[in-house]
Protein backbone atom coordinates (compact mmCIF):
# COMPACT_ATOMS: atom_id res chain seq x y z
CA UNK A 1 0.00 0.00 0.00
CA UNK A 2 2.91 2.29 1.29
CA UNK A 3 4.43 1.58 -2.42
CA UNK A 4 1.56 2.46 -3.89
CA UNK A 5 0.62 6.07 -2.46
CA UNK A 6 4.84 6.86 -3.33
CA UNK A 7 4.24 5.83 -6.55
CA UNK A 8 1.31 8.09 -7.31
CA UNK A 9 3.07 11.04 -5.58
CA UNK A 10 5.94 10.88 -8.21
CA UNK A 11 3.47 10.12 -11.38
CA UNK A 12 0.90 13.01 -9.91
CA UNK A 13 3.97 15.81 -10.73
CA UNK A 14 4.64 14.10 -13.67
CA UNK A 15 0.75 14.31 -15.10
CA UNK A 16 0.69 17.96 -14.07
CA UNK A 17 3.41 18.77 -15.83
CA UNK A 18 2.76 17.18 -19.12
CA UNK A 19 -0.74 19.35 -18.47
CA UNK A 20 1.05 22.35 -18.69
CA UNK A 21 2.24 21.50 -21.98
CA UNK A 22 -1.26 20.96 -23.42
CA UNK A 23 -2.18 24.79 -24.49
CA UNK A 24 1.12 25.39 -26.32
CA UNK A 25 0.14 22.17 -28.60
CA UNK A 26 -3.37 22.91 -28.77
CA UNK A 27 -2.29 26.50 -30.26
CA UNK A 28 0.04 24.81 -32.54
CA UNK A 29 -2.64 22.78 -34.25
CA UNK A 30 -5.26 25.90 -34.74
CA UNK A 31 -2.40 27.41 -36.06
CA UNK A 32 -1.48 24.82 -38.27
CA UNK A 33 -5.05 25.01 -39.45
CA UNK A 34 -6.12 28.47 -39.32
CA UNK A 35 -3.00 30.17 -41.13
CA UNK A 36 -3.10 31.85 -44.42
CA UNK A 37 0.37 32.74 -46.39
CA UNK A 38 -1.11 36.38 -47.02
CA UNK A 39 0.19 39.91 -45.68
CA UNK A 40 -2.25 41.85 -43.99
CA UNK A 41 -2.48 45.26 -43.12
CA UNK A 42 1.04 46.99 -42.00
CA UNK A 43 3.15 43.88 -43.60
CA UNK A 44 2.41 45.32 -47.21
CA UNK A 45 4.96 48.37 -46.27
CA UNK A 46 7.12 45.49 -45.51
CA UNK A 47 7.17 44.95 -48.98
CA UNK A 48 9.70 47.62 -49.56
CA UNK A 49 11.86 45.36 -47.58
CA UNK A 50 12.39 42.87 -49.75
CA UNK A 51 11.95 45.40 -53.13
CA UNK A 52 14.98 46.87 -51.39
CA UNK A 53 17.08 43.71 -50.40
CA UNK A 54 16.65 42.60 -53.76
CA UNK A 55 18.20 45.94 -55.42
CA UNK A 56 21.17 45.60 -52.56
CA UNK A 57 19.75 48.83 -50.83
CA UNK A 58 18.23 48.11 -47.88
CA UNK A 59 19.48 50.07 -44.91
CA UNK A 60 18.93 50.27 -41.30
CA UNK A 61 16.78 53.50 -41.87
CA UNK A 62 14.95 52.07 -43.45
CA UNK A 63 14.82 49.03 -40.26
CA UNK A 64 14.38 51.86 -38.06
CA UNK A 65 11.37 54.09 -39.77
CA UNK A 66 8.64 54.62 -37.89
CA UNK A 67 5.15 52.70 -38.79
CA UNK A 68 2.09 53.87 -36.88
CA UNK A 69 3.08 54.66 -33.61
CA UNK A 70 6.25 51.83 -33.59
CA UNK A 71 9.88 52.02 -33.76
CA UNK A 72 9.87 47.94 -34.28
CA UNK A 73 13.46 47.99 -35.36
CA UNK A 74 14.51 44.47 -33.67
CA UNK A 75 11.13 42.53 -34.92
CA UNK A 76 11.95 43.96 -38.76
CA UNK A 77 15.71 42.50 -38.52
CA UNK A 78 13.62 38.80 -38.05
CA UNK A 79 10.83 39.69 -40.57
CA UNK A 80 13.50 40.06 -43.21
CA UNK A 81 15.69 37.58 -42.08
CA UNK A 82 12.43 34.97 -42.30
CA UNK A 83 10.95 36.24 -45.26
CA UNK A 84 14.39 36.12 -47.15
CA UNK A 85 14.24 32.39 -46.04
CA UNK A 86 11.24 31.93 -46.83
CA UNK A 87 10.43 33.78 -49.62
CA UNK A 88 8.03 35.72 -47.35
CA UNK A 89 5.94 33.11 -46.30
CA UNK A 90 4.11 34.87 -43.55
CA UNK A 91 3.13 31.81 -41.74
CA UNK A 92 7.07 31.35 -40.64
CA UNK A 93 6.23 34.39 -38.43
CA UNK A 94 3.53 33.05 -36.69
CA UNK A 95 5.18 30.35 -35.99
CA UNK A 96 7.65 32.90 -34.48
CA UNK A 97 5.04 34.21 -32.69
CA UNK A 98 4.27 30.72 -31.03
CA UNK A 99 8.35 30.26 -30.41
CA UNK A 100 7.96 33.94 -28.74
CA UNK A 101 4.97 32.86 -26.75
CA UNK A 102 6.64 29.62 -25.56
CA UNK A 103 9.85 32.08 -23.97
CA UNK A 104 7.52 33.87 -22.09
CA UNK A 105 5.74 30.64 -20.80
CA UNK A 106 9.48 29.16 -19.71
CA UNK A 107 10.23 32.54 -17.95
CA UNK A 108 7.12 32.66 -16.15
CA UNK A 109 7.86 28.79 -14.81
CA UNK A 110 11.42 29.99 -13.50
CA UNK A 111 9.63 32.70 -12.03
CA UNK A 112 7.46 30.14 -10.38
CA UNK A 113 9.67 28.13 -8.95
CA UNK A 114 11.55 31.62 -7.71
CA UNK A 115 8.73 32.43 -5.82
CA UNK A 116 5.83 30.03 -5.25
CA UNK A 117 6.41 27.99 -2.00
CA UNK A 118 5.33 24.38 -1.94
CA UNK A 119 5.16 21.25 -4.52
CA UNK A 120 6.00 20.64 -7.58
CA UNK A 121 2.47 19.74 -8.38
CA UNK A 122 1.18 23.03 -7.05
CA UNK A 123 3.67 25.02 -9.08
CA UNK A 124 2.91 22.75 -12.61
CA UNK A 125 -0.85 23.71 -11.61
CA UNK A 126 -0.22 27.28 -11.46
CA UNK A 127 1.92 27.55 -14.54
CA UNK A 128 -0.69 25.33 -16.75
CA UNK A 129 -3.52 28.24 -15.63
CA UNK A 130 -0.71 30.64 -16.89
CA UNK A 131 -0.51 28.65 -19.97
CA UNK A 132 -4.16 28.61 -20.67
CA UNK A 133 -3.96 32.44 -20.91
CA UNK A 134 -0.67 32.79 -22.45
CA UNK A 135 -1.78 30.71 -25.63
CA UNK A 136 -5.39 31.30 -25.08
CA UNK A 137 -7.01 31.52 -29.13
CA UNK A 138 -9.02 34.50 -27.82
CA UNK A 139 -5.91 36.04 -28.94
CA UNK A 140 -6.62 34.81 -32.70
CA UNK A 141 -5.66 37.97 -34.55
CA UNK A 142 -2.44 37.91 -32.74
CA UNK A 143 -1.70 34.50 -33.77
CA UNK A 144 -2.93 34.47 -37.88
CA UNK A 145 -1.11 37.68 -38.49
CA UNK A 146 3.18 37.72 -38.15
CA UNK A 147 3.77 41.51 -37.60
CA UNK A 148 2.16 40.48 -34.50
CA UNK A 149 5.42 39.51 -33.30
CA UNK A 150 6.09 42.74 -31.57
CA UNK A 151 3.28 42.46 -28.96
CA UNK A 152 5.21 39.53 -27.63
CA UNK A 153 8.80 41.16 -27.29
CA UNK A 154 8.01 43.54 -24.51
CA UNK A 155 6.33 40.72 -22.44
CA UNK A 156 9.41 38.34 -23.14
CA UNK A 157 11.64 41.16 -22.41
CA UNK A 158 10.42 42.05 -19.50
CA UNK A 159 10.37 38.44 -17.84
CA UNK A 160 13.92 37.94 -19.02
CA UNK A 161 15.00 40.84 -17.61
CA UNK A 162 13.04 39.91 -13.66
CA UNK A 163 15.01 36.44 -14.17
CA UNK A 164 18.16 37.76 -14.90
CA UNK A 165 17.52 40.57 -11.76
CA UNK A 166 17.23 37.32 -9.83
CA UNK A 167 19.93 35.56 -11.10
CA UNK A 168 23.67 35.14 -9.44
CA UNK A 169 25.02 37.22 -11.55
CA UNK A 170 27.41 40.05 -10.48
CA UNK A 171 24.96 43.40 -10.18
CA UNK A 172 26.76 45.19 -12.67
CA UNK A 173 26.38 42.20 -15.48
CA UNK A 174 22.59 42.62 -14.36
CA UNK A 175 21.83 45.99 -15.00
CA UNK A 176 23.92 45.63 -18.29
CA UNK A 177 21.80 42.59 -19.70
CA UNK A 178 18.72 44.56 -18.49
CA UNK A 179 19.61 47.60 -20.18
CA UNK A 180 20.15 46.17 -23.04
CA UNK A 181 16.78 43.82 -23.21
CA UNK A 182 15.11 47.18 -22.12
CA UNK A 183 16.58 48.79 -25.09
CA UNK A 184 15.07 45.47 -27.41
CA UNK A 185 11.53 46.19 -25.92
CA UNK A 186 11.42 50.09 -26.45
CA UNK A 187 12.49 49.36 -30.35
CA UNK A 188 10.00 46.81 -30.25
CA UNK A 189 6.38 47.81 -29.94
CA UNK A 190 4.74 51.47 -28.89
CA UNK A 191 4.77 50.19 -25.45
CA UNK A 192 8.44 48.93 -25.45
CA UNK A 193 9.24 51.62 -23.10
CA UNK A 194 7.19 50.53 -19.92
CA UNK A 195 9.75 47.54 -19.83
CA UNK A 196 12.24 50.45 -18.18
CA UNK A 197 9.69 50.86 -15.89
CA UNK A 198 8.63 48.16 -14.31
CA UNK A 199 11.89 46.27 -14.48
CA UNK A 200 13.50 48.61 -12.25
CA UNK A 201 11.80 48.10 -9.26
CA UNK A 202 12.37 44.47 -9.32
CA UNK A 203 16.14 45.43 -9.50
CA UNK A 204 16.09 47.43 -6.42
CA UNK A 205 14.66 44.38 -4.52
CA UNK A 206 16.32 41.72 -6.20
CA UNK A 207 19.61 43.09 -7.50
CA UNK A 208 21.30 46.34 -5.92
CA UNK A 209 20.10 46.27 -2.65
CA UNK A 210 23.10 44.89 -1.30
CA UNK A 211 25.88 47.18 -3.10
CA UNK A 212 26.67 50.55 -1.90
CA UNK A 213 26.77 52.15 -5.80
CA UNK A 214 23.07 51.90 -5.38
CA UNK A 215 21.97 55.80 -6.54
CA UNK A 216 24.68 55.29 -9.12
CA UNK A 217 22.71 52.56 -10.76
CA UNK A 218 19.12 54.44 -10.50
CA UNK A 219 20.75 57.28 -12.41
CA UNK A 220 22.29 55.34 -14.87
CA UNK A 221 19.04 53.13 -15.35
CA UNK A 222 17.60 56.77 -16.04
CA UNK A 223 19.93 57.79 -18.48
CA UNK A 224 19.51 54.55 -20.30
CA UNK A 225 15.51 55.10 -20.06
CA UNK A 226 15.77 58.95 -21.52
CA UNK A 227 18.31 57.92 -23.95
CA UNK A 228 15.49 55.42 -25.69
CA UNK A 229 13.13 57.82 -25.29
CA UNK A 230 15.28 60.55 -27.31
CA UNK A 231 16.36 58.10 -30.37
CA UNK A 232 12.68 56.39 -30.47
CA UNK A 233 10.61 60.32 -30.73
CA UNK A 234 13.91 61.80 -33.55
CA UNK A 235 12.02 62.30 -36.23
CA UNK A 236 9.06 61.02 -34.88
CA UNK A 237 5.62 62.33 -36.49
CA UNK A 238 1.90 61.52 -34.99
CA UNK A 239 0.21 59.42 -37.80
CA UNK A 240 -2.78 61.13 -39.31
CA UNK A 241 -5.30 59.12 -38.27
CA UNK A 242 -4.58 58.55 -34.87
CA UNK A 243 -7.33 60.47 -32.63
CA UNK A 244 -5.77 63.14 -30.47
CA UNK A 245 -4.46 62.14 -26.87
CA UNK A 246 -6.17 64.49 -25.43
CA UNK A 247 -9.82 62.93 -25.99
CA UNK A 248 -8.76 60.96 -22.88
CA UNK A 249 -9.20 64.18 -20.71
CA UNK A 250 -12.15 65.44 -22.68
CA UNK A 251 -13.72 62.54 -22.46
CA UNK A 252 -12.94 60.62 -18.63
CA UNK A 253 -16.17 58.59 -18.22
CA UNK A 254 -15.60 57.51 -21.98
CA UNK A 255 -11.59 56.73 -21.24
CA UNK A 256 -12.18 54.96 -17.55
CA UNK A 257 -14.84 52.54 -19.19
CA UNK A 258 -12.21 51.85 -22.12
CA UNK A 259 -9.54 51.46 -19.98
CA UNK A 260 -11.26 48.73 -17.78
CA UNK A 261 -13.09 46.54 -20.99
CA UNK A 262 -9.38 46.72 -22.12
CA UNK A 263 -8.13 44.66 -18.71
CA UNK A 264 -10.89 42.81 -18.70
CA UNK A 265 -11.37 41.69 -22.15
CA UNK A 266 -9.28 38.26 -21.41
CA UNK A 267 -11.86 36.66 -19.82
CA UNK A 268 -14.94 38.83 -20.68
CA UNK A 269 -15.83 36.92 -24.14
CA UNK A 270 -15.25 40.23 -26.11
CA UNK A 271 -18.72 41.66 -24.36
CA UNK A 272 -18.30 45.34 -23.35
CA UNK A 273 -20.63 44.96 -20.33
CA UNK A 274 -18.81 41.62 -18.83
CA UNK A 275 -15.81 42.50 -19.86
CA UNK A 276 -16.04 46.46 -17.89
CA UNK A 277 -16.96 44.33 -14.74
CA UNK A 278 -14.26 41.45 -15.05
CA UNK A 279 -11.86 44.72 -15.27
CA UNK A 280 -12.71 46.43 -12.46
CA UNK A 281 -12.56 42.69 -10.56
CA UNK A 282 -8.91 41.94 -11.89
CA UNK A 283 -7.61 45.94 -10.99
CA UNK A 284 -8.77 45.78 -7.57
CA UNK A 285 -7.25 42.23 -7.25
CA UNK A 286 -3.98 43.72 -8.08
CA UNK A 287 -4.42 47.00 -5.89
CA UNK A 288 -5.30 44.62 -2.74
CA UNK A 289 -1.76 42.64 -3.91
CA UNK A 290 0.08 46.10 -3.68
CA UNK A 291 -1.21 46.77 -0.62
CA UNK A 292 -0.17 43.97 1.15
CA UNK A 293 3.63 44.56 -0.23
CA UNK A 294 3.04 48.32 1.40
CA UNK A 295 1.87 46.51 4.43
CA UNK A 296 4.23 43.87 4.71
CA UNK A 297 7.38 45.79 3.15
CA UNK A 298 9.63 44.78 6.34
CA UNK A 299 9.67 41.15 5.37
CA UNK A 300 12.17 41.28 2.76
CA UNK A 301 10.96 37.79 1.43
CA UNK A 302 7.28 37.97 0.74
CA UNK A 303 8.27 41.32 -0.94
CA UNK A 304 10.95 39.47 -3.55
CA UNK A 305 8.35 37.27 -4.04
CA UNK A 306 5.44 39.61 -4.74
CA UNK A 307 7.54 42.11 -6.94
CA UNK A 308 8.28 40.16 -10.13
CA UNK A 309 4.45 39.28 -10.30
CA UNK A 310 2.93 42.79 -9.53
CA UNK A 311 5.17 43.99 -11.83
CA UNK A 312 4.06 41.81 -14.92
CA UNK A 313 0.74 43.44 -13.78
CA UNK A 314 1.96 46.62 -14.16
CA UNK A 315 2.99 46.02 -17.80
CA UNK A 316 -0.39 45.02 -18.93
CA UNK A 317 -2.02 47.93 -16.50
CA UNK A 318 0.57 51.06 -18.01
CA UNK A 319 -0.09 49.34 -21.96
CA UNK A 320 -3.69 49.81 -20.71
CA UNK A 321 -3.39 53.73 -20.11
CA UNK A 322 -1.40 53.89 -23.09
CA UNK A 323 -3.66 52.41 -25.44
CA UNK A 324 -6.84 54.36 -23.93
CA UNK A 325 -4.60 57.48 -24.32
CA UNK A 326 -3.92 56.74 -28.07
CA UNK A 327 -6.84 55.22 -29.09
CA UNK A 328 -9.66 55.78 -26.92
CA UNK A 329 -10.88 58.70 -29.85
CA UNK A 330 -11.33 55.81 -32.06
CA UNK A 331 -14.63 54.77 -29.62
CA UNK A 332 -14.81 52.15 -26.71
CA UNK A 333 -16.09 49.25 -28.95
CA UNK A 334 -12.54 49.60 -30.52
CA UNK A 335 -10.85 47.89 -27.56
CA UNK A 336 -13.29 45.11 -28.10
CA UNK A 337 -13.51 44.37 -31.17
CA UNK A 338 -9.54 44.37 -31.79
CA UNK A 339 -9.39 41.67 -29.82
CA UNK A 340 -5.21 41.65 -30.37
CA UNK A 341 -5.26 43.63 -27.32
CA UNK A 342 -5.53 40.95 -25.21
CA UNK A 343 -2.20 40.13 -26.19
CA UNK A 344 -0.99 42.98 -23.57
CA UNK A 345 -3.79 42.58 -20.97
CA UNK A 346 -3.46 39.13 -20.55
CA UNK A 347 -0.45 39.11 -18.31
CA UNK A 348 -2.95 41.13 -15.38
CA UNK A 349 -4.46 38.00 -15.32
CA UNK A 350 -1.06 35.91 -15.37
CA UNK A 351 0.29 38.24 -12.68
CA UNK A 352 -2.86 37.47 -10.52
CA UNK A 353 -2.84 33.88 -11.30
CA UNK A 354 0.43 33.76 -8.68
CA UNK A 355 -0.26 36.45 -6.38
CA UNK A 356 -3.42 35.24 -4.95
CA UNK A 357 -1.32 31.84 -3.47
CA UNK A 358 1.03 34.37 -2.52
CA UNK A 359 -1.03 36.59 -0.41
CA UNK A 360 -3.07 33.67 0.76
CA UNK A 361 0.14 32.27 2.34
CA UNK A 362 0.87 35.46 3.71
CA UNK A 363 -2.82 35.63 5.07
CA UNK A 364 -2.58 32.21 6.44
CA UNK A 365 0.34 33.26 8.60
CA UNK A 366 -0.35 36.72 9.61
CA UNK A 367 -4.16 37.04 10.14
CA UNK A 368 -5.31 35.28 13.16
CA UNK A 369 -9.27 35.71 12.32
CA UNK A 370 -8.37 33.38 8.94
CA UNK A 371 -8.14 29.98 9.26
CA UNK A 372 -6.11 28.12 6.58
CA UNK A 373 -8.94 26.12 5.54
CA UNK A 374 -10.77 29.07 4.56
CA UNK A 375 -7.51 30.33 2.97
CA UNK A 376 -7.40 27.58 0.85
CA UNK A 377 -11.57 27.39 0.13
CA UNK A 378 -11.41 30.03 -1.58
CA UNK A 379 -8.20 29.88 -3.42
CA UNK A 380 -9.38 26.43 -4.65
CA UNK A 381 -12.93 28.20 -5.72
CA UNK A 382 -11.16 30.87 -7.31
CA UNK A 383 -8.85 28.00 -9.41
CA UNK A 384 -11.83 25.76 -10.15
CA UNK A 385 -14.17 29.02 -11.07
CA UNK A 386 -11.43 30.24 -13.58
CA UNK A 387 -10.60 26.56 -15.28
CA UNK A 388 -14.48 26.14 -15.73
CA UNK A 389 -14.63 29.69 -17.42
CA UNK A 390 -11.59 28.89 -19.82
CA UNK A 391 -13.76 26.65 -22.57
CA UNK A 392 -15.96 29.70 -23.03
CA UNK A 393 -13.24 31.85 -23.96
CA UNK A 394 -11.59 28.87 -25.82
CA UNK A 395 -14.95 28.55 -27.89
CA UNK A 396 -14.99 32.26 -28.76
CA UNK A 397 -11.37 32.27 -29.89
CA UNK A 398 -11.74 29.25 -32.11
CA UNK A 399 -14.81 31.17 -33.54
CA UNK A 400 -12.59 33.82 -34.16
CA UNK A 401 -10.08 31.94 -35.54
CA UNK A 402 -11.88 29.91 -38.34
CA UNK A 403 -13.94 33.39 -39.25
CA UNK A 404 -10.42 34.99 -39.80
CA UNK A 405 -9.35 32.07 -41.72
CA UNK A 406 -12.43 32.24 -44.49
CA UNK A 407 -11.77 36.18 -44.30
CA UNK A 408 -8.24 35.57 -45.40
CA UNK A 409 -9.03 33.56 -48.12
CA UNK A 410 -11.88 35.52 -49.48
CA UNK A 411 -9.33 38.60 -49.44
CA UNK A 412 -6.51 36.34 -51.03
CA UNK A 413 -8.62 35.42 -53.59
CA UNK A 414 -9.48 39.45 -54.38
CA UNK A 415 -5.88 39.96 -54.37
CA UNK A 416 -5.01 37.73 -57.20
CA UNK A 417 -7.48 38.81 -59.40
CA UNK A 418 -6.34 42.60 -58.30
CA UNK A 419 -5.14 43.46 -62.02
CA UNK A 420 -8.33 42.72 -63.65
CA UNK A 421 -11.14 43.19 -61.11
CA UNK A 422 -11.63 44.99 -58.01
CA UNK A 423 -12.80 44.58 -54.88
CA UNK A 424 -13.81 47.03 -52.73
CA UNK A 425 -14.15 44.88 -49.81
CA UNK A 426 -10.47 44.69 -49.66
CA UNK A 427 -9.73 47.78 -47.72
CA UNK A 428 -11.90 46.94 -44.65
CA UNK A 429 -9.89 43.38 -44.58
CA UNK A 430 -6.61 43.75 -46.06
CA UNK A 431 -5.49 47.55 -46.59
CA UNK A 432 -7.87 50.66 -46.62
CA UNK A 433 -6.12 51.95 -49.84
CA UNK A 434 -6.29 49.90 -52.82
CA UNK A 435 -4.34 51.22 -55.33
CA UNK A 436 -1.17 51.06 -53.24
CA UNK A 437 -2.27 47.27 -52.34
CA UNK A 438 -2.32 46.25 -56.19
CA UNK A 439 0.94 48.16 -56.66
CA UNK A 440 2.55 45.95 -53.51
CA UNK A 441 0.95 43.00 -54.94
CA UNK A 442 2.65 42.93 -58.44
CA UNK A 443 5.85 43.59 -56.22
CA UNK A 444 5.35 40.61 -54.30
CA UNK A 445 4.34 38.47 -57.25
CA UNK A 446 7.61 39.97 -59.73
CA UNK A 447 9.79 38.88 -56.73
CA UNK A 448 8.32 35.69 -56.52
CA UNK A 449 6.71 36.12 -53.07
CA UNK A 450 3.36 35.88 -53.66
CA UNK A 451 1.96 32.17 -53.57
CA UNK A 452 0.05 31.62 -56.00
CA UNK A 453 1.36 34.21 -58.50
CA UNK A 454 -1.52 36.74 -59.99
CA UNK A 455 -3.52 35.97 -62.18
CA UNK A 456 -2.24 37.42 -65.47
CA UNK A 457 -5.32 36.56 -67.91
CA UNK A 458 -8.74 37.81 -67.64
CA UNK A 459 -9.48 35.17 -69.86
CA UNK A 460 -11.26 32.29 -67.63
CA UNK A 461 -10.03 29.20 -69.65
CA UNK A 462 -6.48 30.03 -68.74
CA UNK A 463 -7.01 29.18 -65.14
CA UNK A 464 -9.55 26.71 -65.21
CA UNK A 465 -9.77 23.83 -62.91
CA UNK A 466 -10.73 20.55 -63.71
CA UNK A 467 -14.11 20.05 -64.57
CA UNK A 468 -16.63 18.48 -62.35
CA UNK A 469 -17.91 15.02 -62.99
CA UNK A 470 -20.49 14.57 -61.05
CA UNK A 471 -23.04 17.33 -59.01
CA UNK A 472 -20.89 20.35 -59.81
CA UNK A 473 -19.11 22.59 -58.26
CA UNK A 474 -22.54 24.72 -57.40
CA UNK A 475 -24.88 27.00 -60.07
CA UNK A 476 -26.29 30.53 -60.93
CA UNK A 477 -29.68 29.85 -60.61
CA UNK A 478 -31.55 33.34 -60.26
CA UNK A 479 -31.47 36.72 -61.82
CA UNK A 480 -33.60 39.38 -61.19
CA UNK A 481 -33.70 43.01 -62.23
CA UNK A 482 -34.98 45.30 -59.85
CA UNK A 483 -34.96 49.33 -60.60
CA UNK A 484 -32.39 49.08 -63.76
CA UNK A 485 -29.97 46.69 -61.51
CA UNK A 486 -29.36 43.32 -62.47
CA UNK A 487 -28.75 41.05 -59.07
CA UNK A 488 -27.01 37.62 -59.71
CA UNK A 489 -27.27 35.02 -57.36
CA UNK A 490 -26.74 31.02 -57.16
CA UNK A 491 -24.18 28.77 -54.91
CA UNK A 492 -20.73 27.69 -55.05
CA UNK A 493 -18.69 25.32 -53.72
CA UNK A 494 -14.86 23.60 -53.62
CA UNK A 495 -15.85 20.08 -53.17
CA UNK A 496 -11.98 19.03 -52.82
CA UNK A 497 -11.89 21.51 -49.93
CA UNK A 498 -15.13 20.95 -48.38
CA UNK A 499 -15.69 24.26 -47.90
CA UNK A 500 -17.56 27.41 -50.07
CA UNK A 501 -16.09 29.16 -52.53
CA UNK A 502 -13.47 31.99 -52.00
CA UNK A 503 -14.84 33.93 -54.61
CA UNK A 504 -17.44 33.79 -57.24
CA UNK A 505 -16.40 35.30 -60.85
CA UNK A 506 -19.09 36.61 -62.86
CA UNK A 507 -17.61 36.65 -67.06
CA UNK A 508 -19.34 37.17 -70.02
CA UNK A 509 -19.09 34.75 -73.21
CA UNK A 510 -17.14 36.05 -76.09
CA UNK A 511 -18.75 34.31 -79.85
CA UNK A 512 -15.76 32.24 -79.89
CA UNK A 513 -16.03 30.80 -76.26
CA UNK A 514 -13.94 33.02 -74.41
CA UNK A 515 -15.07 33.30 -71.03
CA UNK A 516 -13.95 36.82 -69.57
CA UNK A 517 -14.09 37.79 -65.83
CA UNK A 518 -15.87 41.16 -65.11
CA UNK A 519 -16.72 41.18 -61.46
CA UNK A 520 -16.13 39.12 -58.36
CA UNK A 521 -18.16 38.46 -55.17
CA UNK A 522 -17.70 36.06 -52.19
CA UNK A 523 -20.28 33.60 -50.98
CA UNK A 524 -22.20 34.95 -47.31
CA UNK A 525 -19.75 33.19 -44.72
CA UNK A 526 -21.93 30.73 -42.68
CA UNK A 527 -24.74 30.72 -45.45
CA UNK A 528 -25.84 27.18 -46.76
CA UNK A 529 -27.16 26.91 -50.06
CA UNK A 530 -28.72 23.77 -51.16
CA UNK A 531 -31.97 23.25 -49.88
CA UNK A 532 -31.21 19.40 -49.38
CA UNK A 533 -30.61 19.13 -45.46
CA UNK A 534 -27.44 17.12 -46.25
CA UNK A 535 -25.90 19.70 -48.65
CA UNK A 536 -24.83 16.36 -50.38
CA UNK A 537 -21.52 16.69 -48.59
CA UNK A 538 -20.63 19.75 -50.79
CA UNK A 539 -20.29 22.65 -48.39
CA UNK A 540 -22.45 25.08 -50.76
CA UNK A 541 -23.00 28.51 -50.04
CA UNK A 542 -25.03 31.34 -51.29
CA UNK A 543 -23.72 33.69 -53.20
CA UNK A 544 -24.92 37.08 -54.67
CA UNK A 545 -24.08 40.31 -57.01
CA UNK A 546 -25.72 43.53 -58.00
CA UNK A 547 -24.93 44.77 -61.25
CA UNK A 548 -26.04 48.01 -63.07
CA UNK A 549 -26.29 47.44 -66.84
CA UNK A 550 -23.13 50.05 -67.67
CA UNK A 551 -21.19 47.51 -65.77
CA UNK A 552 -21.37 44.84 -68.62
CA UNK A 553 -18.95 44.71 -71.32
CA UNK A 554 -21.00 43.69 -74.13
CA UNK A 555 -24.70 43.86 -74.85
CA UNK A 556 -26.42 40.99 -75.16
CA UNK A 557 -24.22 39.40 -72.94
CA UNK A 558 -24.20 35.45 -71.94
CA UNK A 559 -23.56 35.47 -68.38
CA UNK A 560 -21.98 32.41 -66.45
CA UNK A 561 -19.75 32.05 -63.14
CA UNK A 562 -17.05 30.53 -61.50
CA UNK A 563 -15.65 29.34 -58.07
CA UNK A 564 -12.40 30.31 -57.53
CA UNK A 565 -9.52 28.39 -55.20
CA UNK A 566 -7.22 31.12 -53.29
CA UNK A 567 -4.78 28.23 -52.58
CA UNK A 568 -4.67 27.13 -56.35
CA UNK A 569 -5.51 29.82 -57.95
CA UNK A 570 -8.01 27.90 -60.35
CA UNK A 571 -11.45 28.79 -61.23
CA UNK A 572 -14.75 26.35 -61.92
CA UNK A 573 -17.47 26.83 -63.94
CA UNK A 574 -20.96 26.78 -61.99
CA UNK A 575 -24.13 25.12 -63.80
CA UNK A 576 -26.30 27.56 -65.72
CA UNK A 577 -26.10 30.92 -67.64
CA UNK A 578 -28.46 33.60 -68.02
CA UNK A 579 -28.33 35.82 -70.83
CA UNK A 580 -28.93 39.82 -70.16
CA UNK A 581 -30.46 41.35 -73.61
Amino acid sequence: MASVTQSTSRLAPRLASGLTLLPPCFLAVLVFTYSVDLPQWDQWTYVSFFEEFSRGSLTLSHLFAQVNEYRQFFPNLVFVALGRLTRWDVRYEMWAILLAACLISFNVYRLGRLTIEGTQLRRALLLFMANLLIFSPVQYPNWLQGQQLVYYVPIACITGCILVAHSRLNPIARFLICGGLSTISTFSSANGGVCWIVVLPVLLTAALDRIPARRWFVAAWIIGLLSNAALYLYGYHKPWWSPSPLAALAHPLQALIYFLIFLGAPLGLEKGKLAMLVGILLLSLFAIGCLFVIRFRDDSIFVRRMTPWLMVGAYSILTGVMTMIGRVGLGVGQSIITARYIGYSVYLVVCLVFVVPIVGEKLTREAKFLSRRRVAQFTVGAAVAFLLWQPLTFAVGIAGMKKMRLELLQAKASVLLINYVQDPELVHTLYPDLSFLAAQANILDKLGYLRPGLERSNRLQDFEGAKAITNGYGSLDHVELRDHVYVVSGIAALPNRHEGADAVLLAYERPNGDCIVFALTHPKLGTAGSHDPGDDGRHLQRWELSLSADRLPARPANITAWAFDANSARAYRLDGSYVIP
